[in-house]
């Protein structure tokens, strides 16, 4: 609640009175004022009269609102108007207030906790594993991050239901921030109401954009952050966020794109993603911490082509014959083995090359928009993350994958377990998917290639074996967990980012 005062009016007539009110009806709808009494706070009406003992020693008030801005509705302006009559003379005062904007999380924040999806021993036990897994890593004494568990739901997908944020304001000492968790705008996604039953607490909120469909344009995989930034004399001090379109499917954009346009402040990008089955863009690029760089971040994207390098690299050492994955397979109850027996040779075929050099072509689209366009982020500070796509997976209809992007031969799915959907932990740790590639001479030559990229910006790589829990159907770590973050700089500061960016110019940094 935001305070809002009045200035004592000492020498104001003992018949006087005054009101506080808010005049647009939408507003009104939207905007509680409270009164301080010695009882507590109580709500006040536009009709309430304030007695001349309060003018007097000047009202304390206080202001709350009922909603967030919304696309087509309140967009979260209010005007309070206080009058007060005093005889036969009355004064009149204005102030207008703005509800601050939902935003979201970003990499460059600490992670507070981790979320993912209870698993069950005789009935998932693949989940169960996973969160065994995920429990013992984020207990390590470097990590030390709680994991919260979704237990309502066999719903795996804890990134898709969900996309935690904030909302903050400026305090006596500091920002007072309320952490807001922005439920999916799929309504038929029944999981998606454990944002409001569980997660939602005192000090955490859940707010919902109505309308969407199941379909994957609108799952909360499809929309990350990138840290802040100056471009082109534009500040985002909070960020930017990014969806991805499918541009040739309906819906062909995510629906909370507007919801997140009308807070006005993190001014969504759109990218293309019409080429990937699932088509989230956590499964093509990330925002990772970097802070020797312009920005404090790195671009991370995924290098379909210098995927299919690696093997092919392989292959002409002469160890074409050498088996695809190493994963195991039966290493788990009731699962016989789902884990390609293939070589490396078997694999690379000319369907494959050609399908990766394609979506190659995507990426470098992808790449372009976000380097020139929209973030002149400097060629050293984006990064390539080797990675081999394939074509034809097939899911189940209730995955919400469209039809026509279910068993395509036209849209790419991981083949191997995709590194780069992984968690960000912090400045020197990065969860993520075990590849599972060949192994020559002891190495796991997909894992080399992985520690070696990540450890461009510092980072060092945990990994984790997500293959039935979540590679096989569609998704791999990040899609399968989520993460609220502790905001670091207010919002409304434009100042951090210029200043970064001109002391790492001058070359001091």
């Amino acid at each position: 609640m935001a305070p809002l005062r009045t200035v004592p009016i000492p020498d104001v007539g003992d018949d006087s009175w005054g009101t506080v009110r808010v005049s647009r009806e939408l507003a009104r709808k939207n905007v509680r004022i409270f009164r301080w009494e010695q009882s507590g706070w109580v709500i006040t009406t536009n009709d309430y009269k304030f007695p001349t003992s309060h003018l007097r020693e000047g009202l304390k008030l206080g202001v709350d609102a009922r909603d967030t801005r919304r696309p087509g509705g309140w967009d979260g302006r209010v005007e309070v108007h206080f009058d007060v009559q005093n005889g036969l003379s009355s004064s009149h005062d204005t102030v207008r207030l703005r509800v601050a904007p939902i935003l979201t999380f970003h990499h460059l924040m600490p992670v507070s906790e981790v979320l993912t999806t209870n698993g069950n021993e005789s009935v998932t036990p693949y989940q169960a594993k996973f969160v065994s897994d995920l429990h013992s890593i984020l207990g390590q004494s470097d990590i030390s991050r709680p994991l919260w568990l979704f237990n309502h739901s066999d719903d795996i997908w804890a990134q898709d239901i969900v996309e935690p944020g904030y909302t903050s304001m400026p305090g006596p000492s500091s920002p007072i921030t309320l952490q807001v968790m922005i439920r999916s705008s799929q309504g038929s996604r029944v999981a998606g109401r454990q944002v409001f039953e569980y997660l939602r607490g005192t000090g955490r909120g859940a707010v919902y954009s109505t309308g969407g469909t199941r379909d994957e344009v609108d799952s909360m995989g499809n929309l990350e952050t990138i840290p802040p930034y100056e471009f082109n004399g534009s500040s985002y001090p909070a960020g930017r966020i990014v969806e991805g379109s499918h541009a040739k499917s309906t819906p062909s954009c995510p629906h909370v794109y507007d919801y997140m346009r009308a807070q006005e402040f993190q001014a969504p990008i759109i990218l293309d993603v019409d080429w990937l089955a699932v088509g989230h863009v956590d499964e093509m690029v990330q925002f990772l911490p970097a802070p020797n760089t312009l920005y404090g971040w790195a671009l991370y994207i995924a290098d379909s082509k210098g995927g299919v390098e690696i093997l092919q690299e392989a292959q002409a050492l002469g160890y074409g014959d050498v088996p695809a994955f190493s994963r195991p397979n039966g290493t788990l109850p009731r699962i016989t083995g789902d884990v390609p027996g293939a070589t490396i040779s078997q694999i690379l075929t000319g369907q494959l090359i050609e399908e990766n050099e394609r979506f190659a072509h995507r990426l470098d689209d992808v790449k372009a928009t976000l380097q020139r366009e929209e973030t002149g982020i400097p060629d050293n500070d984006i990064h390539q993350v080797p990675m081999i796509f394939t074509t034809g997976v097939c899911w189940e209809p209730d995955e919400g994958v469209a039809p026509d992007r279910n068993c395509s031969k036209s849209h790419a799915a991981a083949l191997y377990p995709g590194v780069l959907n992984g968690v960000v932990l912090g400045d020197s740790k990065y969860l993520s998917p075990d590849p599972w590639g060949p192994i020559i001479n002891g190495t796991d030559i997909l894992k080399a290639a992985t520690d070696k990229v990540y450890g461009e910006a510092g980072l060092e790589v945990v990994y984790i074996d997500d293959w039935y829990s979540h590679h096989e159907g569609g998704g791999e770590v990040h899609c399968g967990t989520n993460t609220i973050r502790l905001p670091q700089q207010p919002w409304w500061d434009n100042e951090t980012a210029l200043r970064r960016r001109a002391v790492f110019l001058l070359g001091t940094y």
